[in-house]
This record gives structure tokens, C-alpha cells and sequence, in this order.
């Protein structure tokens, strides 16, 4: 597999050498075009969790509070909060003169609107999870609302980093098609058309500093991610994610130099291995030997070569704190058989199964890849039809792991089931302390280390490549969460 992939690239790079570069006629000074490697999951902020539907969620809707490229939170929406005397209930104050680009304005009504509509179960948001906290709400003035706590979460801030939407428009939709509704928002940019499964247009609305930026945002799918570099070159794209290969060809390739300038950025969060416990093959000796060979050998370290950085620990913010023993196991008997689940576009992970399919055969375990397209690949492993998946978790900056450990959450594809650790996981949501909350994580890293519902692989390092007719801001994010994207702040990247 690895020599296709060097071999398409051999005779890519060998075509742009001999053929001329095709020239495409320009879109506008007023046009950023934009590609990403798949059409997005959701529009809908309420059910955008995948990154490519995050980043243009990010440019049509805002939210109380959100991460800055430093992984800080920020107000967002609000100007001021205070709690009440036991800490169960806070008062937020929203800022005035914010409009919906439906040219409503925003008030506190839309924030409990809002929150009502995903903590009602009928519409199967998945961030209903991150409202249980909250218990009911009381209103206030007209930019005021009061949130009732059923406890008071470390984390609350960072729960409330979920996109506020219209309360008229909610009233009108109900819970059949409402995943599809494409809703105003108080962003930069307004959705103004979806052709699945190429193209998402945005366009500017008139806010105080339109003159600044862009006027329409094409989101373009690039269905051949090494074609990425070429469409940079003939002009059919501004600002596209590039393949870690590229690195090394960039340095070496003055007309790309000349084109396009490369960045380079990372994601807070990482690929894993995750195990489906209720699949009685995979036991915890068969775990334990994917363990050893992943974290304590140096698989990982041959396999990555510099695209990436290898991670111990899903807690204690991804360090290598609590270091790695390799565990005692017995060789098995009989051959193992299981499926591998992978995100077809993820040409890394596909890449890393292929090698992990080699390397197990010495083990008696014979490992069978089924590479599926995002959306059918997220149904077999939400319903749980996969022996073994590689996925990638993006995460806000800080210690909470409940979306992927906690009985029933979302994330929980592991089937994982420990009183133990849903106990732990909530103190942590509680525990204001940060020696205290360290210490409870501690302890959970001891259960999932006895357990290992999923094992921690790689973060890798991620390149994008901008257009040189585009400013590149002074401040760009190089760190990435899973609220955020690359061009988390729109109003930063102006025209030349």
C-alpha cells in the first residue's frame, strides 16, 4: 500500500515537472475557496461533531464561551456571569446589539431555546450529554438568563461552548428533518447553498468589518487528497489541507514555494485503537499483547518516521507522566481472527492498519481491514459492528475523558462499563482543585491501564497549504481542539 502511495506521488510530482501548470481564471478578490477531504456530516451545529462540519459551523454560528487558539476559554456570546450564593445557579449576561442573519437580535431567549432543544431527547443531539449539569433556567431581562445547576461542573464553560440558534426558527421545526435544517446564526457568514457531495457556499453578513474580509467562503471536496498540491498550483483552490508527505517535496520544489506556503499545525487529541468488549475473542491477554506491542515496542517509532508523535495516556492531558511497563501475557493457541474498522479518507490510519496487520502475524493474530467512507464507517462503529476500529478523538484542553470512558456516552464505542471509573470521571467534573483532580485522574488512568477498553497511538502533525494571494495573519492557530479549526477566526485571513 505504501509503495501505490509513493508511487502516485512519483508520477504526480513527475507530470508537474514536464507539463506545464494549467491556469485557471481567478474567482475574485472576493472569493476564498477552501478544500476539504469529505462533504461534512451536519450543518446543523447541534449535530456537527466531525471536524469538517466544525469548521464551517464555526463560521456561521457563535456560542457563549469558546476556546482561543491558545486552548484558553473566552466569552463568546456573553458579557459578564456571576454565580449565587451555594453555586447552583449562575447568571449570564448576554451582550447586546448581536444579530441572527435572519436579522433577529440575539437575547436570552435563544440561549434557553437552544439549550431546551438539545437536552430534549426527541431530537437526539449529541451534545445532550454535555447539558446534564442543568437543571431548568429562569429568566431574566431580555439579555439575562439564569441557569440552574444540578451541580456545578468544573467544566461548565467548556459545556456551554455548543452554537446558539434562533428561538423563532426552533419553534418551527420539529424533530423529523430537523438534522438537515440549515438554520441563522449569528456568525461572520450565513449557509447560502449545499450541492452534496461537492460544494458548501457561505456569504458574508453585514457586519461592521465586512470590508475587510472575504465576501463568500466555497468549501470544495477533494475527493483525491494527493491531488491537493496541484489544484493549490493551477489556482483551483486557496487554502487546502496537505498530506504530511508533502512536507519534504515542498522544501525541494521552488515552484511550489513560489505558489503556495506551507503551515504546519497541531490537533489536541489522537488516533486510537479502540477494542469491542462485547466480542468474547478480544480478551484482556489479547489486549494486553496489543499493548505491549504498541506502547511499550517501537512500532510506533517505525511506523510514524516524523509524521507524528506517540501518546501513553488518554488522561493527565495526553504526558508521559505515569510512564508504560509492558504487561505479562501468554502466547495464544489458536489462530485470532478479527476485523479492523477505518475511515477510508484517513490515508494515515488506513496506512497504519496495513502495517499493524504485518507485525501481528508473529502473535497468532490475523487482522482482516475494512476501510468504509466516513458516514458508513461512523454507523457500523456506532452500532457497535466492528471487532477492532481505528478512530481519532479531538479534545477541548483539559482532563475531561467521559465522552469516550463513561458508561453510555456518545463516545463510548468500547462498550466500556465501570462503575469505578463513571464515579471518578464525575468527581473530576467537580473537583475545583487542580492537585485534587489530578490525583482522580491518576486513578482513572489505573483503571483504564487494567482495563483497556482502547489504546492511545499517535498525534500527528498536520499541514495546510495557503495560497500566496492570501495574507497569512501574523497570529495563526497552531493548535487545534475539538471546538475549533485551522481558521477558527475568519477575520484574520484578509485579502491582500
Amino acid at each position: 500500500m505504501k509503495k501505490c502511495i509513493a508511487a502516485l506521488f512519483i508520477t504526480f510530482y513527475a507530470a508537474t515537472s514536464i507539463f506545464p501548470v494549467l491556469l485557471y481564471p481567478s474567482p475574485g478578490e472576493e472569493t476564498l475557496r477552501i478544500g476539504i477531504q469529505n462533504f461534512p456530516a451536519a450543518v446543523n451545529p447541534l449535530y456537527a461533531m466531525d471536524e469538517i462540519s466544525q469548521t464551517i459551523v464555526n463560521k456561521v454560528f457563535d456560542s457563549l464561551f469558546y476556546f482561543d487558539s491558545s486552548g484558553k476559554l473566552q466569552n463568546g456570546l456573553v458579557e459578564s456571569y456571576r454565580f449565587h450564593g451555594n453555586d447552583k445557579k449562575i447568571t449570564i449576561r448576554l451582550k447586546k446589539n448581536i444579530f441572527f442573519s435572519n436579522g433577529n437580535e440575539l437575547d436570552a431567549q435563544d440561549v434557553q431555546a437552544t439549550l431546551e432543544r438539545i437536552k430534549d431527547p426527541r431530537f437526539q443531539s449529541p451534545y445532550i450529554s454535555k447539558l446534564k449539569f442543568i437543571s431548568g433556567f429562569e429568566k431574566g431581562d431580555k439579555y439575562a438568563l439564569a441557569i440552574l445547576l444540578n451541580e456545578p461542573p468544573v467544566t461548565w464553560k467548556k459545556h456551554l461552548t455548543v452554537k446558539i440558534l434562533n428561538a423563532e426558527e426552533l419553534a418551527l421545526c420539529g424533530p423529523e428533518g430537523f438534522r438537515h435544517k440549515i438554520l441563522s446564526g449569528t456568525g461572520a457568514y450565513r449557509i447560502t447553498r449545499v450541492t452534496e457531495p461537492s460544494k458548501i457556499t457561505l456569504e458574508l453578513n453585514d457586519t461592521g468589518d465586512a470590508a475587510s474580509m472575504y465576501r463568500t467562503i466555497e468549501y470544495r471536496v477533494v475527493a483525491y487528497t494527493q491531488l491537493a498540491p496541484l489544484k493549490l498550483l493551477n489556482n483551483e483552490l486557496d487554502i487546502c489541507e496537505l498530506q504530511p508527505m508533502v512536507k519534504d517535496s515542498y522544501a525541494k520544489r521552488k515552484e511550489w514555494r513560489e505558489k503556495f506556503t506551507l503551515l504546519e499545525y497541531k490537533k489536541f487529541g489522537y488516533t486510537y485503537l479502540v477494542f469491542n468488549l462485547e466480542k468474547p475473542g478480544l480478551t484482556p491477554n489479547v489486549r494486553k499483547i496489543f499493548y505491549n506491542l504498541l506502547v511499550c515496542g517501537d512500532f510506533l517509532d517505525r511506523f510514524l518516521r516524523g509524521k507524528g508523535e506517540r501518546v501513553n495516556t488518554p488522561f493527565l492531558l495526553l504526558n508521559r507522566k505515569t510512564g508504560a511497563a509492558a504487561f505479562t501475557v501468554l502466547p495464544l493457541e489458536k489462530p485470532l481472527h478479527v476485523n479492523v474498522l477505518c475511515n477510508a479518507e484517513s490515508k494515515i490510519r488506513k496506512e497504519f492498519v496495513l502495517f499493524l496487520k504485518n507485525e501481528l502475524k508473529p502473535f497468532n493474530i490475523h487482522i482482516s481491514p475494512l476501510f468504509l467512507e466516513y458516514h458508513a464507517f461512523l454507523s457500523r462503529i456506532k452500532k457497535s459492528r466492528f471487532d477492532m476500529a481505528v478512530s481519532g478523538f479531538l479534545l477541548d484542553i483539559g482532563y475531561d475523558m467521559k465522552d469516550i470512558f463513561h458508561s453510555g456516552s456518545y463516545f463510548n464505542y468500547a462498550r466500556f462499563e465501570h462503575p469505578g471509573m463513571d464515579r471518578l470521571l464525575e468527581r473530576g467534573l467537580k473537583e475545583f482543585d487542580p492537585v485534587k483532580r489530578e490525583a482522580l485522574y491518576l486513578e482513572t488512568h489505573r483503571i483504564w491501564l487494567e482495563e483497556l477498553p482502547l489504546i492511545p497511538l499517535f498525534s500527528l502533525y498536520y499541514y495546510v497549504g495557503v495560497s500566496n494571494r492570501i495574507k497569512i495573519p501574523g497570529d495563526v492557530s497552531t493548535l487545534v481542539g475539538a471546538e475549533g479549526d485551522f481558521l477558527f477566526n475568519i477575520r484574520q485571513w484578509k485579502m491582500k
